[in-house]
């Protein structure tokens, strides 16, 4: 699936694009934020939105007054959720080790952003935003059989 951002800060300039209180339905599609044409992205209803928020041990009047207005507004209140990713894994380390199964070293590089908008009446009432700007990660699956670890599930499995 291909990100309509080029890159974590990509995301965030745009996500920063959609002002609470000003900006349109249309208008946050067409920053990027669509789940139908862009994906990664999930329809939220008032309850979904009420369940994420508010939880039982903070006072609702804790809440922003975006969230305020979208309790009360409860079916004219929706959220969208979007996970953008973007990671490459390669592969380092010895070649034969790897064919023959005994040890795979992958590198992993890329960035992970997500958003949470809520609207009232098709405007923006709320937003936030976490992620992972710089993913940095090295995997190592060892397999001391080599080529015949796994091989006893193998037939277990044709067995059945």
């Amino acid at each position: 699936m291909v990100s309509a951002f080029r890159n974590y800060t990509d995301a965030e300039i745009r996500y920063a694009q959609a002002v609470p209180g000003k900006t349109s339905r249309t208008e946050l599609f067409s920053l990027g934020f669509d789940p139908l044409i862009q994906g990664n992205g999930k329809m939220l209803s008032f309850i979904d939105v009420r369940l994420m928020f508010v939880q039982p041990n903070v006072p609702i009047d804790y809440l922003p007054a975006g969230l305020m207005q979208c309790l009360e507004a409860k079916d004219r209140c929706i959220g969208y959720a979007f996970e953008f990713t973007k990671t490459d894994t390669q592969r380092v380390g010895s070649f034969w080790a790897d064919v023959l199964n005994f040890r795979k070293n992958r590198e992993l590089q890329g960035w992970v952003f997500r958003a949470v908008f809520v609207l009232v009446d098709d405007v923006l009432v709320h937003k936030v935003s976490n992620g992972e700007p710089n993913i940095r990660r090295h995997e190592v699956k060892r397999n001391p059989l080599g080529p015949l670890q796994g091989a006893g599930e193998y037939f277990s499995d044709q067995l059945k």
